[in-house]
């Protein structure tokens, strides 16, 4: 039973959404008039996928409050939906309504153009005159932008600076003890802890590559979220002493004795000037691959010789706000309804795997079978490794894929996917054995779609 709003995100990710609405109605009463109250309304309806219902209390929120945190909720649903033009409206509708507070104005154009991927309008701002947190977060979505606009290279100094440094870790993190932080000096600790801070799952398996090159170098890696129980970096003898030998050449050496912490972002920014994307074609391998034997027994028998593909589709009842790079599953039907050739192995969870089983369709064991959701991520990633393709979004079942060099397809969601994916429509450098599937503009669901199925009609795998 929920008893507080602070636990609700929690709900969220468990796909408890009937329950955050019935807390919010026997709320109503006492707090139906703070905005505070209805900014959890929207982000429920946002999690439950009631896009235009959450759009529409996000408006009326900006227009009629003084309120400002529905900020990420109303251009997610935007961004989501491909409203683009909403979006740059309420931005500057909150510019000119908070002109007594003129940086809320300058921050939502920050996040918000930004969140619609118009980069070059980032990097026309300037920071002249605001305080320094502000501008470290103008700096660090400079960065991203540039990354996304014109590739990796031209913004990871800055993203360096304004996200991963030091001073940026005291600014924007000021609860985070930096003294024995590593995040790019040449005079590495013998012993390196990997913690997680404003990064997840995803990001630790698409950078745990650098550090797969500093073990090569005789740096030991622990990782603080327990990465290690799900996985083990697994690169080829010849990458990592090519690895280690151009990490040398940089001038980095390692300091017996000294133990230090960094986290996945420092590692990329850090690193990517002398290793590049430091891609290869599996650089993983799952800790315990017998763990899903049975089941992946059971999924081939039903499968009668068919291809098993992997999917997961929403990312929307999360804790954070992805509602830009998920599909509902009516989105779906096109893909289900005409892939008899497929059998589908759902491994979707929270709200929308609740959307499925109340479909006839899950119940169809001759063509569908759908993940219990106590699975572990290990045995998802075995799981994974054992099937003959995936099909899902940006999330770390999709880097789980990419980094096993699984066959895969990933769909964005147009120019304003995230930044790490660049701007090439088809392909990334992080991931060979992985096809970026593009919606054609924001929010064009259908595009993706109908991508998907001539893709997985032609028998081609991606890579």
């Amino acid at each position: 039973m929920i008893e507080h709003y602070e636990q609700l995100p929690q709900k969220f990710y468990a796909g408890e959404i009937e329950e955050c609405f019935r807390f919010l109605d026997e709320r109503n009463a006492q707090d139906g008039h703070t905005p505070e109250h209805w900014h959890w309304r929207a982000v429920t309806h946002l999690r439950a996928g009631d896009f235009l219902k959450a759009l529409e209390i996000c408006c009326n929120l900006t227009r009629l409050s003084t309120f400002k945190f529905q900020i990420h909720c109303l251009y997610d649903v935007c961004a989501h939906l491909g409203l683009k033009e909403v979006a740059l409206s309420m931005i500057e509708y909150q510019a000119i309504k908070s002109s007594s507070e003129p940086l809320v104005g300058y921050l939502w154009r920050v996040y918000g153009w930004h969140y619609v991927g118009e980069d070059a309008r980032v990097l026309q701002l300037s920071a002249e005159g605001l305080d320094t947190h502000s501008a470290y977060v103008l700096g660090h979505h400079q960065g991203r932008s540039a990354m996304r606009l014109n590739g990796i290279a031209n913004g990871v100094e800055l993203m360096h600076r304004y996200w991963s440094s030091h001073e940026a870790r005291r600014v924007l993190f000021p609860h985070v003890d930096v003294e024995q932080y590593w995040c790019g000096q040449r005079v590495l600790p013998a012993h390196l802890t990997i913690d997680s801070i404003a990064s997840g799952y995803g990001d630790q398996v698409n950078w745990v590559r650098y550090a797969g090159a500093l073990q090569a170098l005789g740096v030991q890696i622990t990782y603080a979220d327990g990465s290690d129980r799900n996985f083990r970096v697994a690169m080829p003898e010849g990458e990592q002493a090519k690895y280690a030998e151009a990490l040398r050449a940089a001038g980095f050496t390692v300091a017996p004795g000294v133990a230090q912490w960094t986290e996945p972002f420092a590692l990329f920014t850090s690193l990517f000037s002398v290793l590049g994307y430091a891609s290869s074609e599996r650089y993983i391998e799952p800790i315990d691959p017998g763990a899903v034997d049975a089941l992946v027994d059971e999924i081939r028998r039903r499968a009668r010789g068919r291809r098993c593909v992997g999917i997961f589709w929403s990312s929307c009842e999360s804790a954070n706000n992805f509602a830009n790079r998920s599909l509902r599953l009516p989105y779906l039907d096109p893909l289900f309804n005409n892939t008899d050739d497929i059998y589908w192995v759902v491994m979707q969870r929270g709200y929308e795997r609740k959307c499925w089983l109340n479909d006839p369709r899950s119940a169809d064991l001759d063509r569908f079978t759908t993940l219990d959701p106590s699975m572990s991520l290990a045995q998802s990633a075995a799981l994974l490794d054992r099937l003959d393709e995936f099909v899902g979004n940006d999330g770390v079942l999709a880097h789980l894929a990419g980094a096993l060099g699984k066959p895969n397809y990933l769909f964005l969601n147009g120019e304003m996917a995230d930044w790490r994916y660049e701007r090439n429509p088809h392909r990334t450098p992080w991931y060979p054995s992985t096809q970026l599937v593009r919606a054609r503009r924001m929010g064009d669901w259908d595009d993706v779609v109908r991508k998907l199925r001539q893709l997985l009609a032609s028998g081609h795998s991606p890579g």
